[in-house]
């Protein structure tokens, strides 16, 4: 029987400080108010809002539109990165072709519809949904970015999306960013927010946060839609690096069930309307907040996982090429008999070593040992002997939220980290249901 601790009431979600897999770098202050994360417009020059469109048949938000604010477009700044998927949906296709990445102003996104597999009418609602968010903000359109989230193939309604689009950039408001997390959300069961301060040489910078995910999130860029926000004044070579290792080594460290999606995108934007222009090691400071800001929002979506109840680190060490620590790293993270074991609270370690040797075929790994909620159960690729009191500490932290696993190969110094989810009923029942 699994132990339903996962989801809102995960660590990470409700208190991350307490968390074994989240810490704040020096300088860095969590935002997290009583009544809630302020998200992305917790920094200065920020404008959001999330409206009711018509596209969900729940009547729930389903658009949303965040901006730059007029008096800091100047000297604002972005950067993007999007989905590997050969079947891109039409935003991704859009924001590719025409948009200018590093001096983007505002996104307009939506919930309800992929608009993904939609062929050159997918593209022209699309473009729609840029012009008409443009126009009422006031602004070009290859400044707006655009990202969808929902069904596959199911053509969207060019009118429906661009009154939409124009609906919620009228709505923007300086504390809007939650309201537009509500919108670009499908079967998250909670938001995906979070906001710090961060202190850097010549003053003080905010960063905030804005996502949805919680299926279809496997490594390689994962699965969600995610619009970061700061008011440090930064220009867009700094800013693409910086995102660039952020989501390596956070978004692009997770797995719920092994498939990637069409319409990941990942915004980041910068108002510079705290004035505050960082030097080298401000840069590195907010570089640091942005990773760790991020992997929060990451474990938050390993945490949703659609019925998800506990969140699994493994780091995978030993292995003579990066590939090879990667390559074993999915192959478990992505077993369901290993994931169904998590989920079930059972210590039944020989799943991961299975999955391990899937990955490994054909080579010889004799040096091989596992430690499973801190508790060495394999040694030189054998099962080891365990006293009593390593098989109640065993048994005491397969129930918890948060469980380690650590595999060493012993053939070579290369190793990597992801997260995982455990996989229960509630998967099956979401994911056979999503469609109607």
């Amino acid at each position: 029987m699994s132990v339903h601790v996962g989801g809102c009431a995960h660590p990470v979600v409700v208190a991350p400080l307490t968390s074994r897999f989240f810490s704040l770098p020096a300088g860095v202050r969590l935002v997290e108010p009583e009544g809630g994360s302020p998200g992305a417009t917790h920094p200065a020059g920020f404008l959001a809002a999330g409206v009711v469109a018509g596209l969900k048949e729940s009547g729930r938000p389903d658009m949303g539109v965040l901006a730059v604010a007029p008096q800091s477009r100047e000297q604002s700044a972005s950067a993007a990165v999007f989905t590997t998927n050969a079947f891109a949906a039409a935003p991704i296709v859009l924001d590719r072709a025409v948009c200018d990445l590093g001096g983007l102003v505002a996104v307009v996104m939506n919930s309800g519809n992929a608009n993904a597999c939609t062929g050159s009418s997918g593209l022209a609602a699309a473009a729609a949904m840029q012009s008409a968010c443009a126009q009422a903000l006031g602004i070009g359109s290859d400044k707006v970015a655009v990202g969808s989230t929902g069904v596959i193939g199911r053509q969207a309604d060019a009118p429906v999306m661009a009154a939409g689009a124009g609906k919620a950039a009228e709505a923007v408001r300086s504390d809007g960013g939650p309201d537009f997390n509500q919108a670009i959300m499908t079967t998250d069961r909670f938001p995906k927010i979070c906001a710090v301060d961060v202190d850097i040489p010549g003053g003080t910078v905010r960063l905030g946060v804005c996502g949805k995910g919680a299926g279809m999130i496997a490594p390689a860029m994962a699965t969600m839609l995610c619009v970061v926000t700061t008011d440090a004044v930064l220009t867009a070579t700094e800013m693409g690096p910086m995102l660039d290792a952020a989501v390596g080594g956070s978004l692009n460290r997770v797995t719920v069930d092994g498939e990637m999606s069409t319409n990941d995108a990942v915004v980041f934007l910068a108002s510079g309307a705290s004035g505050v222009r960082p030097d080298e090691t401000g840069l590195a400071r907010i570089s640091e907040a942005l990773e760790a800001m991020l992997l929060r929002v990451a474990l938050m979506m390993v945490a949703d996982g659609e019925g998800a109840t506990k969140v699994m680190r493994l780091k995978v060490q030993g292995a003579d090429t990066e590939k090879t620590a990667d390559a074993v790293a999915r192959a478990i993270g992505d077993s369901p008999l290993v994931k169904t074991a998590m989920n079930g609270a059972d210590a039944n370690w020989g799943r991961i070593m299975s999955a391990a040797g899937a990955a490994l075929a054909g080579r010889s790994v004799p040096e091989t040992a596992l430690w499973l909620c801190g508790v060495k159960v394999v040694e030189k690729a054998t099962a080891c002997a365990l006293r009593p009191a390593d098989v109640g500490r065993l048994a005491a932290g397969m129930k918890g939220p948060e469980i380690d696993i650590l595999l060493d190969l012993g053939s070579g110094d290369c190793s990597t980290e992801i997260y995982f989810a455990d996989l229960g009923h509630e998967y099956i029942t979401v994911n056979a249901e999503y469609h109607t």
